[in-house]
């Protein structure tokens, strides 16, 4: 399995003006894998049909496609990557993680430690529900957020804190969407009696994720027979020397290269590109707007769109481990409305 990333932002923090990494973008570990005895072929012919200049490196996403998401799926050499791929028989895999939503799970997940409110079951719902109220004014609630040295609640604050979130909510949403909607007001009613909220104490203030080398790790322990290479990244190298990969008495073969000697990185690179552009567009539009915009779109885009699904059909055919997203509920739903055809849920917009 071969690696690169994209909007890795290497730390996400949350200041007086919000998180340093923008709302809608997702962070990207993704590339290619391939299966055992297989080999790269005809790389030669794939940089001439992608029209990479002779003193050029290495490949990249931005020789590939460039712009937004609807300009990358009108590129003629995406559609002749993509279908290099299909043919050469090539799997991708990808870890895509909604930064936003991840800033704010630590919420719903510190009102469950003994299920007192009877939301196990419903926790993703309600995180969902937190996350698109949010997006309705995430300056102001990420101010709020960084007025109570989040992630890191003071124990004598966490009513006041709740009552925050609670008021936050009920302004920026008085109408329920759904019922998942209901359930987070009253849950948070509920949740005022509280006296501490496990995940938000005894954190370094305004430090949401110290480094992403739990992304890099969850391949590791997942595909633990696999090699794996990644892009040198000296920071994530660094940690991960530190952990003792195992399977058993075996340890876990990892590498970290330079991208300009290995080819496979290289074609991950247009991989993770691709990948992080298509999760910040699905989730940045509505599904009444997506399927607009997908019926808009011209026979190349179409094309592309569809080379995609055939390879993230392909790779969910081999494992559905490959294709691993940290996103909002309603994010998976456009995703599978979109790219998919799948009909969602009535209740989500």
């Amino acid at each position: 399995m071969f690696y690169d990333e994209t909007n890795n932002i290497r730390r996400l923090t949350l200041s007086e003006v919000g998180l340093n990494a923008p709302e809608n973008r997702s962070f990207v570990l993704a590339g290619i894998a391939l299966q055992p005895g297989q080999r790269i072929e005809n790389i030669d012919a794939l940089r001439a049909t992608l029209q990479i200049q002779a003193n050029a490196a290495e490949i990249k996403f931005r020789h590939v496609a460039q712009g937004d998401y609807e300009a990358v799926l009108s590129s003629h050499r995406l559609n002749s990557f993509l279908n290099w791929l299909v043919d050469q028989g090539i799997l991708i895999h990808y870890s895509t993680l909604n930064v936003l939503y991840w800033s704010l799970i630590d919420i719903i997940d510190s009102l469950m430690p003994d299920d007192a409110f009877g939301i196990g079951r419903y926790h993703l719902h309600l995180k969902s529900e937190l996350y698109d109220v949010v997006t309705r004014s995430p300056a102001e609630f990420m101010l709020m957020l960084h007025s109570f040295g989040y992630p890191n609640i003071g124990r004598d604050s966490v009513r006041t804190f709740l009552g925050a979130v609670s008021d936050f909510i009920n302004r920026h949403s008085p109408e329920n969407r759904n019922d998942g909607s209901l359930l987070l007001k009253q849950t948070l009613r509920q949740a005022i009696q509280l006296d501490e909220l496990v995940f938000l104490h005894d954190n370094k203030p305004g430090e949401l994720i110290k480094d992403f080398s739990m992304f890099f790790l969850r391949s590791l322990y997942v595909f633990r027979n696999a090699l794996h290479t990644f892009d040198r990244e000296t920071n994530i190298e660094r940690i991960l020397k530190s952990v003792d990969v195992r399977d058993g008495q075996r340890r876990v073969d990892y590498q970290f290269v330079d991208s300009k000697d290995n080819v496979c990185v290289q074609l991950s690179d247009v991989v993770a590109g691709l990948i992080g552009k298509h999760y910040s567009y699905v989730q940045s539009h509505s599904i009444a707007t997506l399927k607009a915009r997908k019926a808009g779109f011209s026979v190349l885009q179409k094309q592309n769109l569809s080379l995609l699904r055939e390879l993230i059909n392909r790779t969910d055919a081999v494992s559905d481990g490959f294709c691993h997203s940290i996103i909002p509920l309603d994010g998976n739903f456009k995703n599978n409305v979109f790219l998919h055809g799948h009909n969602a849920p009535s209740n989500i917009s």
